[in-house]
């Protein structure tokens, strides 16, 4: 018997598993007790349990499973960050993959984290066993371990220069916590951070990632998450609380646009042999340029940026008759974290798989087919292993008002090309955002002006090779100044706002080109590089005689006397048999330098936002609604009186009626258009909600900072600093009966308080209508008038967008500015008087000269109470909401229709009683189902439509993935066993 134990023990597979089943025993124990005793979530959880299992994994695997011997300190801490690294590949699949299970599949997490164990444990002994604790191999010769060393440095500085570049310019901007300002500007601060303080509390509160109520009425999370939150490192979130969301968002864009610096140099120090640290200032160039600096608020879009280079060298790979592995990745990774951009990515990839063959010094029409089939293969890989989130996400779009753009009809230029090419100049502002299609970031370091003459230049390289990558460039170039060109890039969609969304493609190529072009420049004759350094200087002296771009003078000026320092410090790169390393040290750190300083002037030109405005707003909404001791934690919605941030009730973690996400449906845009609340394209606001649908659509709080007792028909019951909460005591239940004739309910082509008169009747039978007290059209200066009586509701509805209106009330006075064609809440007063009147001035948008038409209705509190106590009847009551749940019960008096205000969606699965009732539309976006007289139990599960096929997909293609790494890592073992056996026999 003590002989079989010794064989066992000896047995590396069997002390594998042996001791691997004592650290997923560490694991799971630890995650039990966090989970059960401690109440922390799902990922935090497993994050502390698995980085506790990793430390005695380490341990054990080094003494008792690989038996591994390390020399000294240095040794054994590098084998240990190995170890670490491998593992925080598996930990990432092992969080990932329990809430996948979990959030997305709804199954137990305990059950899922037992199942992706097999997986896990899999890949850890593989990563141990080749990466880890490998047997010793010949040593390496003393200059290969330099270019691995200066490798490593590359990729180390060029994090490194970014993350500090980045740092720099924070502190500069007082970005928390070296002030009270935070980077999220534009659509981060509307959109993306609402969604990724929703995302934090559905990861904290363990809740399902398929559905949230947070605004729109409810919206498909998913869809959403597959644009805005797909990013792995989001799922950090949940080592942050609500309010720092804003501050953990700053510094993921600081790690990104760090990681896409050490993406940039790992490829290049890869193309380049590692003979020097050239890649560092070219992965700066990357890393900070201007597309990065003025887009980098769009942080889902910088994950798939980053993969830009990884994706060049996997193709670069397959060409060269090499795996495809490392394409594929880099192509799922960067369309799983956002589609749009990967998108661009795989259009992208198709031009330079053509590129480099046409480039190749030797063509075969056999390794071309070959290697073709390689790349379509892990191409449709990358792409099939997204497809979880692919296929919603389309399925979603179609849903949705951007999915009807057309095909230009007509051929545009933008600009007439050269005011786009100074773009290229230093200190040009990034862009946030434009007004029109022509605006570009390109700028990505002043030299690459000389060195892309140079590489047309350059006689080291092959015409192919220069002609196919320059007529790639130009291509980018014009596809940025040609409308159809720009359409098809933009995924067949005209961008709205952000211009020139695939620039960041141009950049890199030229970049790569630049750097190819440097390398040579020791055998490149004088007359190439003064002529590569004539050109540029020329262009930019004729730019700013002509003040062509209308750019600053300081933008020509800076420019010029960079092409001046740069062109000298060539030309001695060239000449010089001595001081070539200092020359050549010189112009790295010159170039990086320009960069980090741009970087940081480009930060600073982006602007901050104050943090404390928007926390403490959430901050006093959280104390207020902890206040409310009045029943009030069943389900029902909340909403603030502000233009200020679209998603503000999201942000605030409120259930909102109001929604700004490219994912929202048109028919719930429609429908808010229809009763004249604020609505355009993929976004709504709270401007326009009439007293009834406050009402109808469950709006139970409003918080202003107009501090008056009473707002609209609302009273107040709490303030803290800076918000007042007002109630509305009439907000019904999430579901209401109606009459069955809701079903004709028509909101198209007509006047929204006549799309409210028809909604009264048909819901509830009782004769009401809103009064057309008076039409007439306002001018801008005068302020014109409207008279409130007690007892009565009154609203203004303007016919036109105007520059901006200003309300005064007894209620209230705000501006709304722009976005005015809608209806207005002039609230109510409790007496006659000079006092109860509504003061209304307006401002004409430019070029704007005749009159706006309004009219002014009016309903008495005792008509609409009619409507109302129909409506109140029955409604759904003990509400529960869980993620992608709802559940309630009803008593029904007569038969008719279960009103539900959610947005319909073919994904809900409703039960009545425990049987699956069919569902039908009211007004196009809401949901209705018929019910008969007596006592329901209503439960709604929602699953986007897509999922099981696309999560189906997934799981094929991983599958299909690794089998052709493993069929291809033996092939190549194959063929380098014949090859040495050829040599032996030799």
């Amino acid at each position: 018997m003590s002989e079989f134990i010794k064989k066992l023990y000896y047995n590396k597979v069997v002390r594998y598993i042996f001791f691997g089943g004592c650290t997923t025993g560490v694991n799971f124990v630890s995650y039990f007790i966090l989970r059960t005793i401690f109440s922390v979530d799902v990922t935090k959880a497993n994050f502390f349990s698995i980085l506790l299992s990793i430390l005695f994994a380490y341990a054990v695997n080094k003494i008792f499973v690989f038996e591994s011997r390390t020399h000294g300190v240095r040794e054994l801490l590098a084998e240990m960050v190995s170890f670490v690294g491998m593992r925080a590949i598996t930990m990432f699949i092992e969080i990932f993959g329990t809430v996948l299970l979990s959030s997305v599949w709804g199954m137990n997490d305990m059950l899922a984290k037992l199942l992706i164990q097999f997986v896990v444990l899999t890949l850890n002994f593989v990563f141990s066993k080749v990466f880890v604790f490998k047997e010793k191999k010949t040593e390496y010769s003393y200059q290969e371990r330099r270019i691995a060393m200066r490798k490593k440095k590359c990729i180390g500085i060029s994090f490194a220069i970014p993350a500090v570049t980045m740092l720099i310019a924070y502190i500069a901007n007082g970005v928390y916590p070296f002030g009270d300002h935070g980077v999220l500007i534009i659509d981060s601060l509307h959109q993306y951070l609402p969604f990724f303080t929703d995302f934090q509390q559905k990861l904290t509160n363990s809740e399902s990632l398929l559905y949230s109520f947070g605004g729109g009425l409810g919206y498909n999370m998913w869809a959403t998450l597959a644009y805005y939150l797909a990013s792995p490192f989001n799922f950090l979130l949940t080592a942050v609380s609500m309010e720092h969301v804003m501050d953990f968002m700053a510094y993921l864009i600081l790690l990104k646009i760090a990681l896409s610096g050490a993406a940039f140099a790992w490829y290049l120090s890869e193309r380049g042999g590692g003979r020097d640290y050239l890649p560092v200032p070219f992965a700066c160039m990357y890393a900070l340029s201007a597309f990065m600096i003025g887009y980098y608020f769009n942080i889902m879009w910088l994950d798939s940026v980053m993969v830009l280079p990884l994706v060049m060298m996997g193709i670069e790979r397959i060409c060269a008759g090499k795996s495809g592995k490392l394409f594929a990745g880099a192509l799922f990774y960067g369309v799983y974290c956002n589609y749009y951009i990967g998108y661009m990515l795989c259009l992208f990839s198709c031009l330079y798989f053509l590129v480099n063959w046409i480039a190749a010094r030797k063509f075969e029409i056999k390794k071309f087919f070959v290697s073709g089939l390689r790349f379509a293969w892990y191409a449709l890989l990358g792409g099939g292993m997204a497809a979880l989130v692919l296929i919603p996400a389309y399925l979603a779009l179609r849903m949705t008002e951007s999915a009807d753009g057309s095909f230009p009809s007509k051929i545009k230029f933008y600009t007439d090309g050269t005011t786009q090419w100074t773009g290229h100049f230093a200190l040009v502002e990034p862009i946030n955002i434009y007004d029109d299609q022509s605006g570009v970031n390109i700028y990505c370091g002043v030299i690459i002006l000389i060195l892309i003459i140079l590489y047309i230049l350059d006689k080291e390289l092959s015409f192919k090779e220069r002609l196919s990558k320059v007529v790639l460039a130009g291509l980018l170039l014009l596809s940025m100044n040609f409308n159809m060109l720009n359409f098809i890039w933009h995924g067949f969609h005209t961008q709205n706002g952000l211009p020139n969304r695939f620039a960041f493609i141009y950049i890199g190529l030229i970049l790569v080109m630049g750097f190819d072009a440097l390398r040579h420049i020791r055998r490149l004759d004088v007359w190439r590089l003064a002529l590569s350094w004539i050109i540029p200087v020329a262009f930019t002296a004729y730019c700013m005689y002509a003040n062509v771009g209308e750019r600053e003078r300081y933008v020509y000026v800076t420019t010029l006397s960079l092409l001046a320092v740069y062109g000298i410090l060539l030309l001695l790169l060239q000449g010089l048999a001595r001081g070539f390393a200092v020359v050549k040290t010189i112009l790295i750190t010159l170039m990086s330098a320009e960069m980090a300083a741009t970087g940081i002037y480009g930060v600073c030109m982006n602007g901050t936002v104050g943090r404390s405005t928007y926390v403490n707003e959430q901050k006093a909404y959280q104390t207020m609604i902890a206040r409310q001791e009045d029943g009030d934690d069943g389900f029902y919605r909340s909403e603030i009186d502000s233009q200020r941030m679209r998603n503000e009730n999201m942000f605030m973690g409120a259930n909102g009626l109001v929604l700004f996400s490219s994912t929202m449906p048109e028919a719930t845009v429609n429908l808010c258009r229809s009763i004249g609340m604020e609505a355009r394209t993929n976004k709504t606001g709270y401007n326009g909600v009439t007293k009834l649908f406050n009402d109808v659509f469950g709006v139970r709080y409003v918080v202003s900072k107009s501090g008056g007792d009473t707002l609209y028909q609302m009273e107040k019951v709490d303030y803290e600093e800076p918000l007042t909460l007002y109630k509305n005591e009439g907000a019904l239940s999430v579901g209401f009966m109606v009459s069955t004739d809701i079903k004709n309910w028509d909101i198209n082509d007509r006047l929204p308080m006549k799309v409210q008169d028809d909604f009264a009747v048909l819901a509830t039978g009782v004769d009401f209508f809103y009064t057309l007290r008076e039409a007439y059209s306002l001018e801008e200066g005068p302020t014109y008038i409207i008279r409130l009586h007690p007892g009565e509701q009154t609203y203004i509805e303007f016919t036109e967008n105007v520059e901006s209106i200003t309300i005064k009330t007894p209620q209230y006075e705000k501006t709304i500015n722009n976005y005015t064609k809608n209806v207005f809440n002039l609230g109510t007063v409790t007496e006659e008087g000079e006092a109860s009147k509504a003061n209304i001035t307006i401002k004409y948008k430019e070029g704007k000269e005749s009159p706006v038409p309004v009219r002014v209705y009016t309903c008495t509190d005792e008509e609409y109470q009619a409507v109302y106590e129909k409506l109140a009847a029955n409604q759904l009551e003990n509400v529960q909401e869980s993620g992608n749940q709802l559940s309630g019960t009803i008593h029904v008096d007569e038969a008719g229709t279960l009103l539900l205000t959610i947005p319909y969606d073919e994904g809900w699965k409703v039960l009545v009683d425990g049987v699956e009732t069919e569902t039908y539309r009211v007004g196009e976006a809401l949901m209705g189902l018929d019910l008969q007289p007596g006592d329901h139990e209503i439960f709604m599960t929602f699953t986007p439509a897509g999922l099981w096929l696309g999560s189906i997909l997934s799981l094929v293609c991983v599958a299909l993935f690794l089998l052709s790494c493993y069929v291809e890592g033996r092939l190549q073992a194959r063929g380098e066993k014949k090859e040495q056996l050829a040599q032996a026999a030799v």
